[in-house]
């Protein structure tokens, strides 16, 4: 226990905040409207419909989960009381916890809760991945929920306690009345309540007076929350340029996926600070592994071989400051990092790359290649890569969408061949999308499958790190992703906006305030 306590006050210590102000200096204040700039649309509201970061990092303030993260990523009570584990780890029985009122004055019961971990199970990534193992789900009473398990797992309260793509508690009515289709009433337990979706202009979110909040002191994700704010207003700004300019003016308090090339011109600027976020995420080319070109095995590898990720990283984000060169498919600063095939990453051979495209018989066929401008390093990432693979002899057919266009897209294998994203930090080893044969791109490979099954299941350290190694020898062997390297975030805030809060990993508005 020690060790993982030590791990996880590390993995608690990646989040550098420059110029953070301490919280406990100021004096909370109840009230005001926080002007949040945001990359652009959410593709959805509906946090069991999508892993996009945007609708997590908006949704998060008006769904919550069973658990959620402390400030060492360990899973500890949300919505739930606490719970149980018997039948040699087969069984949980979860306590909910009484008198928490959804937004529509409703009581939350045992009802909701199996509605929406079956919904969840049925339709989100990580959901879909730890219900494989899942015999079922049952209300025992009001309060109580029992989840029968095949066999016991290192991963099912990570899974719950998830934010991405997360296990958010509906009211089951609102479930009954799509189905599986995405939910037309955004109602949660959140401290903050759902008023509207303008397109283009906002989403907005007011304070929920009715918010059930936890007694225990703030603590990661977990704890006390508490909404000082009068209103959020989420504002789509695609153009990263009036985002930063949005805050330096006053015109938001908050903006987020700054360029990092203008760091050193932000600490200079008055009234606005700074924050970095490290460890961020992987920037990554997603290669689609179920129809078209990138099913050729060779193909894949030939796009491996070709990249040099030094100048795609440098054209993504600038300021070194900001990345790093890494081939791990976990971060360095994560306990499961690895350097097992990690010579297949950034090999910079062109003639490898041609040689394995004549021996798969390319014959100009174009590359349909989806990025967006909304995430400016993707779009930048993608043409320096474009650039690269077209010197080997790719034809690359770049395809420029807004972000909400290329989430839906993605999950379509007819439109395209490759698509950019990025996997953020995840705790959990064996949830990510990254990993997950059912999210876009469909890398699905029998051993791998069969590897994450293990490591779900598997609870020793030692041994879920030796199955981490075999995975990733799988990942360069098979081509599942195409990895860049390692990105840090920047995101500028107005310093009016205080707080215990964080930004980019997860962002949450709850326990922050206006001075005016």
């Amino acid at each position: 226990m020690k060790t993982k306590n030590r791990i996880a006050v590390v993995l608690a210590s990646l989040v550098m905040l420059a110029g953070l102000p301490a919280a406990a200096q100021d004096t909370p204040r109840t009230g005001g409207v926080l002007r949040a700039a945001m990359i652009g649309e959410p593709p959805s509201l509906d946090l069991h419909w999508t892993t996009a970061v945007i609708t997590q990092q908006i949704t998060w303030h008006v769904y919550e989960t069973l658990y959620t993260y402390d400030r060492e990523f360990t899973p500890i009570p949300m919505l739930a009381e606490g719970h149980t584990v018997s039948d040699g780890g087969r069984r949980y029985t979860l306590q909910l916890r009484k008198g928490v009122r959804f937004h529509n004055g409703k009581e939350m019961t045992s009802a909701d809760v199996v509605a929406s971990l079956t919904r969840w199970g049925r339709m989100a990534t990580p959901g879909k991945a730890l219900w494989k193992n899942v015999e079922a789900v049952e209300a025992r009473d009001p309060y109580i929920v029992v989840v029968h398990l095949k066999e016991p797992s290192g991963s099912f309260l990570y899974g719950l306690a998830g934010y991405n793509n997360g296990a958010a508690v509906y009211p089951k009515e609102v479930i009954d009345a799509v189905g599986d289709g995405q939910i037309k009433e955004f109602i949660g337990t959140g401290p903050y309540r759902f008023v509207e979706h303008r397109p283009d202009r906002h989403i907005k979110l007011v304070r929920f007076k009715d918010y059930a909040a936890r007694s225990e002191p703030p603590n990661g994700l977990g704890g006390k929350r508490t909404a000082y704010l009068d209103e959020i207003l989420f504002i789509p700004v695609p153009d990263v340029a009036v985002r930063l300019a949005g805050v330096e003016t006053g015109e938001y308090q908050f903006a987020n996926q700054i360029k990092q090339d203008q760091y050193e011109r932000i600490k200079k600027v008055q009234g606005v600070e700074a924050r970095i976020v490290k460890p961020g995420a992987w920037p990554t080319a997603v290669l689609n592994h179920k129809e078209g070109l990138m099913t050729s095995k060779k193909l894949r590898q030939a796009v491996q071989a070709a990249l040099d990720m030094e100048p795609i990283m440098a054209a993504g984000f600038g300021d070194k400051t900001f990345y790093r060169l890494d081939g791990s498919i976990f971060f360095p600063e994560q306990i499961w990092h690895s350097t097992v095939s990690v010579g297949a990453y950034n090999q910079r051979d062109k003639d490898k790359a041609r040689r394995l495209l004549k021996e798969a018989g390319y014959a100009g066929q174009p590359v349909r290649w989806m990025t967006t401008r909304e995430y400016e390093y993707m779009y930048k990432t993608a043409l320096v890569s474009k650039q690269q693979l077209e010197e080997v002899g790719f034809k690359v057919d770049l395809q420029v969408l807004d972000w909400a266009t290329l989430v839906q897209r993605r999950n379509k294998p007819e439109l395209y061949d490759v698509f950019s994203t990025a996997f953020v930090f995840g705790a959990d080893p064996a949830l990510g999308s990254s990993l997950q044969c059912n999210w876009p791109g469909w890398w699905c490979h029998p051993d791998k499958e069969r590897l994450l099954a293990e490591l779900q299941r598997e609870t020793d350290v030692k041994k879920r790190k030796a199955l981490i190694d075999q995975i990733q020898a799988i990942f360069y062997e098979d081509v599942g992703r195409i990895k860049y390297g390692d990105f840090f975030s920047l995101d500028v805030v107005r310093k009016e906006l205080k707080g215990d809060f964080r930004s980019s990993l997860v962002l949450f508005f709850w326990n922050a305030w206006l001075t005016r």
